[in-house]
C-alpha cells in the first residue's frame, strides 16, 4: 500500500474534524420591533414580572401626582410670590443654583450605595437591599410633596401670614426643602429603580424580555413623560381658569389627589414586597 494512502487512512480524528466547514459564530442581527409590538412588550413585562408591575404603578402614581402639584401649586406660588411677597426672583434663582448641588451630593452617596450592592454575589439579597431602600426614597418624595403643598398660596397663608418671621425668608426654605427632599429621592430613586429591573428583567429568566430590556425601558420612559404633560398642562389650566378662588373646592381636590398620590407612590414596591406579592 502506498504510504499516502496509509497516511490517508490512519490520519488523525482531529485532522478530519478540521477539514469541516467552520460554523458561524455571528448571531442574527437584532431588530427594532415596530410600536404594537413594543407595547405587548412592555405589557408582558407588567404581567410576568411582579417586582416590575408594582414598581411600575408607583412610577405612574408619582408621575401623576408630581405634575399636578407641580400644576396647580407652582402657579398660584409664584403668583404669591411676585405679587404679595416680593420673592419670585430669590425662589428662581434657588431652583438654577441649588439642583445641581442637590445632584451632585445626591449622585455621589447613591453611586457608593449601588457599588456596595453589587458586591454581594446573590441577587435575591440585591434585590431586598434595593427594596428597603425604596421606604426611604418613599419618605423622601412624600416630605417634598408636603413641603411644595405648603407653598400653595391658602395654605401658606393659614399657616405663616402673622408669623414673627419674613414670609420671604420661610416659602424659599419651604421652597428649598422640597427640592432637596424631592429632588434627591429622585436622582436615588431612578438609580434604584434602574438596578431592580436590571436584575428582574435584563438578566431575568425571560429571554423575550431580557433582549427586548432597553425597548421596554425607553417606553415606560416615554410613557411617563407623556403622562407627566398631559397632567402638568390640565392642572396648570385649571388652576388658571380658576385662579381667583384658590379654595375652590375642585382645585382643592385636585391637589390632594395629587399629594395623595405622590406620598403613597414609592411604597407600592415594599408593601407589595412584604406582602409576598412579589418576590
Amino acid at each position: 500500500m502506498p504510504f499516502s494512502l496509509l497516511a490517508f487512512i490512519c490520519r488523525p480524528a482531529c485532522a478530519k474534524e478540521a477539514m469541516k466547514p467552520e460554523k458561524s459564530l455571528t448571531f442574527p442581527e437584532y431588530t427594532v420591533p415596530p410600536l404594537p409590538q413594543k407595547i405587548r412588550l412592555y405589557v408582558l413585562a407588567l404581567v410576568e414580572v411582579p417586582v416590575y408591575r408594582y414598581g411600575e404603578i408607583g412610577n405612574l402614581l408619582y408621575t401623576v401626582g408630581k405634575n399636578i402639584l407641580d400644576g396647580v401649586v407652582l402657579f398660584a406660588m409664584f403668583s404669591m410670590a411676585e405679587q404679595e411677597i416680593k420673592a419670585a426672583a430669590i425662589l428662581g434663582v434657588m431652583v438654577k443654583y441649588a439642583y445641581p448641588g442637590i445632584t451632585i451630593v445626591s449622585a455621589n452617596l447613591t453611586s457608593g450605595f449601588i457599588d456596595r450592592l453589587e458586591s454581594m454575589r446573590e441577587m435575591r439579597r440585591q434585590l431586598r437591599r434595593l427594596v428597603r431602600a425604596y421606604v426611604g426614597i418613599g419618605l423622601g418624595q412624600a416630605m417634598g410633596g408636603l413641603f411644595l403643598v405648603a407653598c400653595y398660596p391658602p395654605v401658606f397663608k393659614a399657616l405663616f401670614f402673622g408669623a414673627q418671621y419674613s414670609t420671604k425668608v420661610i416659602i424659599v426654605v419651604l421652597y428649598l426643602l422640597h427640592h432637596l427632599c424631592d429632588g434627591s429621592a429622585q436622582i436615588v430613586e431612578g438609580r434604584c429603580w434602574f438596578k431592580v429591573i436590571e436584575i428582574k428583567i435584563r438578566t431575568g429568566e425571560i429571554l423575550k424580555l431580557s433582549h427586548n430590556f432597553w425597548v421596554i425601558y425607553a417606553l415606560s420612559q416615554n410613557l411617563q413623560l407623556i403622562l407627566g404633560q398631559v397632567f402638568l398642562w390640565s392642572s396648570l389650566a385649571l388652576t388658571n381658569q380658576l385662579s381667583p378662588e384658590l379654595t375652590h373646592p375642585v382645585l382643592i381636590g385636585t391637589l390632594s389627589f395629587g399629594f395623595l398620590s405622590l406620598a403613597i407612590s414609592k411604597f407600592m414596591l415594599p408593601v407589595a414586597y412584604k406582602l409576598r406579592l412579589c418576590s
